[in-house]
C-alpha cells in the first residue's frame, strides 16, 4: 500500500486542503446563510454544474486524452487537436454565450425561476467563466500535472467561497439570494484566474507544438461525435450527484433540496480517494492504453480499486455509525437527513467496489459504451425519483440514486472486461497479489 500510496502524495495532500476547504465552506455558508438561501444557491449551482457539463461538448476530455496520449509537445499539432478547437471556437463559444445570455435575461426579467431567480442569474452570468475554467483545468491534468489541475475549482474557489460570505457577516450584510449570488459570481471569477496562471506553462508549449502542425485534417464530425459520447458521461455523472436536487427542489421545495444536498456531499467522502486516484491516473490510463501495452493498463486500473476499497471502507462505517453527529454539525435541522446520507454511502462505496470501470471506457476510447451505460442508470434515477419523491421525500432519493449506481457501476465492470480486456472491480486484487 505505501508503494502505490507514494506517487500520489503531492495530489493526496493538495486534495486533503481542498476537502477540509470544501467541508468548511459548506459550514460557514450553512451556518452564516441559512438553511433556506443555501438551498437557493444549492439548486443554481446543479443547473450550472449540468449546463457546464452540456456546452463544452465532452471536447475538453477529448483534449485531455490527446494531451495525456502525445504530451505537450507534440498534441498541439495533432489532427483531433486541432479539430477539437476548431469545434470550439465555430461552435462551443456561440453556444456558450447565447445560452448565458438567454438565461440571465429570463432570470432578471421575468418571474419565470421564481425564488431561485437570483442565483440562476448568477449561474448564468458566470457560466461562460465556468466553462474556461473547465477547459483550463483539463489541459492541465492532460499535462500530468494533476495538483496544479485542482488549484482553481478545488482550492481557490472554495475559499473565496469562504471569505465571501464571512465578509457580509461581517458587514451585516442580509442572507438573501442577491447576496450569496454576488459571492458565488467573485468566486467563480477568482478561480478561473487561478487556473489560467496554472495552465501558462503547458499553453506555451502546446503553443510551440501547434505552430510545427503538418498532420491531415481529421473530419470536425468524428470528434464531435466523441466529445457528445464525453459530454453526456459527464453529464450522467453529474446528474447523478445533482438530479436528486434538483427534482426534490422542484417538487418539495428549497429546504428538503438542502437537506439533500448535504447529505450527497457528506456521502462522497466515502469516496474521499476517488478524485484523487483519478487525477493521478486517469492521464496515465490514456498513456498505457495509446501504447497498446495491457499489462500496464490492467495494473493501474487494478491499483486504482484497491485504493478506492481501503481508503473507502474505514470511511465507509464512520459515516454509517455517526451519521447523526456527521449531518448536525451543519445544523440541528440537518439531522433528520441522516438515514438519506447512509443510503448514499452505499451508492459511493458501490462505485468503489466495482473501479473505476466508466472512467477506463472512455479513456480507452470505448465512450460510446459507457455513455449508453450511463444513459441507462440515469433512466432508471430519474424514473424512479419521479415515483418515489412524492412518497417517501428525501429518502426516495436516496434509493433511486443507490439503485442507479449499482446499475452503473456492474454495467461498467461487464464492459471493461468484455471490450478492452480488464478487470475493474476488487476480483482484480488477485493479478496484483500474482505479481507480488
Amino acid at each position: 500500500m505505501k508503494r502505490l500510496l507514494a506517487p500520489l502524495a503531492k495530489v493526496l495532500s493538495a486534495r486533503m486542503i481542498a476537502l477540509l476547504l470544501v467541508f468548511l465552506q459548506t459550514l460557514v455558508m450553512t451556518r452564516v446563510l441559512g438553511v433556506e438561501v443555501f438551498g437557493l444557491l444549492s439548486f443554481a449551482i446543479s443547473i450550472s454544474a449540468l449546463l457546464n457539463r452540456v456546452l463544452s461538448m465532452g471536447l475538453d476530455q477529448v483534449l485531455m486524452r490527446e494531451l495525456a496520449r502525445d504530451g505537450p509537445d507534440q498534441a498541439g499539432s495533432g489532427p483531433v487537436w486541432q479539430a477539437c478547437w476548431r469545434l470550439v471556437g465555430r461552435v462551443t463559444a456561440p453556444l456558450v454565450l447565447a445560452i448565458a445570455a438567454i438565461g440571465l435575461l429570463l432570470s432578471l426579467a421575468t418571474p419565470l425561476f421564481g425564488p431561485y431567480r437570483m442565483t440562476l442569474a448568477a449561474a448564468f452570468a458566470t457560466l461562460p467563466l465556468l466553462i474556461c475554467r473547465k477547459y483550463a483545468e483539463s489541459l492541465i491534468l492532460g499535462a500530468k500535472q494533476a495538483v496544479r489541475s485542482i488549484l482553481g475549482s478545488q482550492i481557490a474557489y472554495p475559499a473565496l467561497m469562504i471569505l465571501g460570505a464571512l465578509l457580509t457577516w461581517g458587514l451585516g450584510m442580509p442572507a438573501t439570494g442577491g447576496t450569496v449570488s454576488a459571492v458565488y459570481s467573485a468566486a467563480i471569477l477568482g478561480s478561473l484566474l487561478c487556473a489560467v496562471i496554472m495552465l501558462q506553462p503547458t499553453r506555451e508549449r502546446l503553443r510551440a507544438s501547434k505552430a510545427a502542425a503538418t498532420a491531415p485534417r481529421i473530419a470536425a464530425r468524428t470528434v464531435a461525435m466523441s466529445g457528445a459520447h464525453f459530454a453526456f458521461i459527464g453529464i450522467g455523472i453529474v446528474l447523478t450527484q445533482h438530479v436528486d436536487v434538483l427534482m426534490i427542489g422542484l417538487i418539495m421545495g428549497p429546504e428538503e433540496a438542502a437537506l439533500v444536498r448535504i447529505a450527497t456531499r457528506v456521502a462522497e467522502m466515502a469516496g474521499l480517494m476517488q478524485t484523487i486516484v483519478l487525477l493521478q491516473y486517469k492521464p496515465l490510463v490514456a498513456e498505457a492504453h495509446g501504447k497498446g501495452d495491457l499489462d500496464l493498463l490492467q495494473k493501474h486500473v487494478t491499483a486504482m480499486t484497491l485504493l478506492f476499497v481501503v481508503t473507502g471502507i474505514p470511511i465507509t462505517l464512520g459515516l454509517w455509525i455517526f451519521a447523526e453527529e456527521t449531518m448536525s454539525v451543519f445544523g440541528p435541522g440537518f439531522t433528520e437527513g441522516a438515514w438519506a446520507m447512509r443510503i448514499y454511502v452505499l451508492g459511493v462505496m458501490s462505485m468503489l467496489v466495482c473501479g473505476p470501470s466508466t472512467h477506463i471506457l472512455s479513456l480507452c476510447r470505448e465512450e460510446r459504451r459507457a455513455s449508453r451505460d450511463v444513459g441507462v442508470a440515469l433512466g432508471i434515477q430519474v424514473a424512479l425519483n419521479l415515483l418515489l419523491i412524492p412518497v417517501f421525500g428525501i429518502m426516495g432519493c436516496a434509493f433511486a440514486n443507490l439503485l442507479a449506481l449499482l446499475s452503473l457501476s456492474f454495467l461498467g465492470r461487464y464492459n471493461a472486461a468484455r471490450h478492452i480486456g480488464i478487470e475493474t472491480s476488487v476480483l482484480s486484487f488477485r493479478k496484483l497479489s500474482t505479481e507480488r
